[in-house]
């Protein structure tokens, strides 16, 4: 099963609604003027992403001080994909 279509279906990791996907930023995750690779993926509602407490809205720093960092939430991430994909007996693509 794709990365995406898994997101999708987990739903906003943050509140659960339906998500948008959120490439991590930080140099560690891309080179100059690139976005990450599609496995530093996350499912972020809009209104987490890119609306009045997002993370495109309100900056990197004050975002992860008040829901955790990327990297926690990535972590989170792929342990619901995992157990996802292993609970309906699936491969599963893109795992960090």
């Amino acid at each position: 099963m794709k990365r995406f279509d898994l997101l999708s279906q987990l739903g906003c990791c943050i509140c659960g609604q339906p998500p948008q996907i959120h490439h991590l930023t930080g140099i560690k995750y891309r080179g100059m003027g690139q976005k990450a690779d599609d496995c530093y993926t996350i499912p972020l509602c809009m209104n987490h992403h890119t609306g009045a407490e997002g993370v495109h809205t309100i900056g990197k720093k004050t975002w992860e001080a008040k829901y955790g960092t990327q990297e926690e939430l990535l972590e989170q991430t792929e342990t619901k994909i995992k157990e996802y994909c292993s609970a309906w007996d699936i491969s599963c693509d893109c795992i960090t």
